[in-house]
């Protein structure tokens, strides 16, 4: 019998001793260099991490750039969060798993690795240059509470994509202003990033 998946996480303390907050901060520079620290991440039993608050699980959340559109899809069936089932997102990302950390990690809890690894399984995309602009933290919600999302923006050369997972339905590339028309269709991290789209592309601008 497989054994259960295993996630990275940190305490939740440390978010409160580095500043804890609501909603989005571009303070990327404050929280991912200490939140990827090895010393203070651990792997733990996804099923367990789920169900308690005192950790927070550590997501990437990519958003995919192709001149001035960003990749939107809908959460299916076939996702693991059930609790985002049939809700618009911008972002694609996942759980960090012990598997991200060996030998050739480019960090040494497999962070970056994890975050690639997420992206190749989730849409078939080529990517021109990438950077982490910000962070996210959003406790009002049962998924929210024991996740911590970081921002990356990802430009690709090309709109050629297609979803590689079942919870992947439609994926296109749309302008940002087809966003902002119907917001509460959107997951919460999404919205959150849509509402500060342009402060989170100049930034990326000047980081790349």
């Amino acid at each position: 019998m497989a054994s259960e998946e295993r996630v990275l996480c940190f305490e939740r303390k440390l978010l409160d001793e580095l500043g804890l907050f609501q909603g989005l901060s571009m303070d990327v520079e404050r929280y991912l260099p200490v939140l990827t620290d090895p010393i203070n991440l651990s792997y733990r039993v996804r099923s367990e991490a789920e169900n308690d608050s005192r950790y927070k699980q550590l997501i990437p959340y990519v958003l995919i750039i192709n001149g001035p559109r960003v990749l939107r899809y809908r959460r299916g069936r076939g996702g693991e969060e059930t609790r985002l089932h049939g809700l618009y997102s911008i972002g694609i990302g996942g759980h960090i798993a012990d598997e991200d950390h060996d030998l050739f990690s480019m960090d040494a809890a497999g962070y970056y690795n994890g975050m690639r690894r997420e992206v190749r399984e989730e849409v078939a995309v080529e990517p021109v240059k990438e950077a982490a602009i910000a962070v996210i933290n959003d406790d009002s919600t049962e998924v929210g509470l024991v996740h911590f999302g970081v921002v990356h923006i990802m430009h690709v050369a090309n709109d050629d994509i297609v979803g590689r997972r079942k919870g992947i339905l439609s994926p296109e590339f749309v302008p940002i202003s087809r966003t902002l028309k119907n917001p509460d269709s959107y997951e919460s991290w999404s919205r959150l990033c849509i509402e500060r789209f342009d402060m989170l592309m100049t930034k990326a601008d000047a980081l790349t």
